[in-house]
């Protein structure tokens, strides 16, 4: 997590309006005036007219607030986050940054809370990782993991399909808030995302979409199992810069293969894309297949998107 601004080396003198503001940290006025009314940040002060004029440490304020906001950090405990930090000496804030859990760790209490149930505990750890690691890092090495070591309970025999939904709907559910928060700034492309025809698991393309989604791409999220007639209709009507399709068993990677021809075939302005685990344990597949290649995980897939939209 980046550490919140050291205030003590910016300027607070008033000079910035609000349209200025706004524009600095791409926030909308009301969203930061609401902050202002609730939780007394930021703390800009007003003109004999009445306008507010906020300082170079309101705008970090803000910009740090968003930051955390975009993450998944609850609004107010974003705030008590800030104050609880800025309330210590610098040398204590930075200690107090810096002392952060493992996530290995934490990947073994949520794992554990997910196959109990207990969706209050796995909140409880899901904030934390958030407030205290990188958002994409979180994604990575705290719920894709645990993600992992459910199914291999589940395969095993350790655990039964009620534990497995109970904590795939959780992530489901966490992954999904999070695209509708990044979505409001969308800025970018067009990208449609969606499964094959028989591909059954989305959790892999909710990643995918979330990392896009926060990279400012417009995201048109589809979900699992998107026949081919329904997938080009959607194209049809929203004409995309990118479609983005997920295969991870053989018979899904055979369903796309079909869909891939379709696409490309139909629409050749729009660029066509694939990934997911088949691809990685089988790569003879992407010869065979139209399109390009996303690389292995979901921070590949976003460096590839921008190389192939900007080509």
């Amino acid at each position: 997590m980046e550490s919140p601004p050291s205030l003590v080396q910016l300027s607070a003198t008033p000079i910035f309006n609000t349209k200025a503001v706004a524009i600095e940290t791409t926030v909308p006025p009301d969203t930061f005036r609401a902050w202002e009314r609730r939780y007394g940040v930021p703390r800009p002060q007003r003109t004999q007219g009445g306008h507010r004029l906020y300082s170079e440490r309101d705008i970090e304020v803000i910009r740090w607030l968003r930051d955390r906001t975009a993450e998944g950090v609850n609004i107010s405990h974003a705030v008590l986050m800030l104050s609880n930090v800025l309330e210590e000496e610098p040398e204590q804030a930075i200690a107090s940054l810096t002392t952060v859990r493992n996530l290995h760790q934490m990947v073994i209490e949520m794992t554990k809370a997910l196959v109990s149930f207990d969706s209050v505990t796995a909140e409880r750890i899901l904030s934390e990782a958030f407030s205290m690691h990188q958002f994409e890092q979180v994604l990575l090495e705290l719920i894709q993991p645990t993600m992992v070591d459910i199914g291999d309970l589940w395969h095993n025999g350790s655990i039964n399909i009620a534990s497995e939904h109970f904590a795939t709907e959780f992530i489901r559910r966490k992954l999904s808030s999070l695209i509708n928060i990044f979505e409001s700034v969308a800025l970018n492309s067009t990208i449609i995302v969606a499964c094959a025809p028989t591909e059954l698991h989305d959790l892999g393309i909710l990643y995918a979409s979330l990392f896009l989604s926060r990279r400012g791409y417009r995201v048109v999220y589809l979900g699992a199992r998107v026949p081919k007639s329904d997938l080009l209709e959607a194209i049809s009507k929203i004409n995309p810069a990118m479609v983005l399709i997920s295969a991870t068993t053989i018979d899904a990677a055979i369903s796309l293969l079909d869909v891939a021809q379709a696409v490309t075939a139909q629409f050749p302005a729009t660029k066509f894309g694939y990934g997911g685990r088949i691809f990685n344990v089988n790569p003879e597949l992407q010869t065979t297949m139209p399109g390009h290649f996303f690389g292995h995980d979901a921070r590949e897939l976003v460096e590839h998107v921008s190389t192939v939209l900007a080509g």
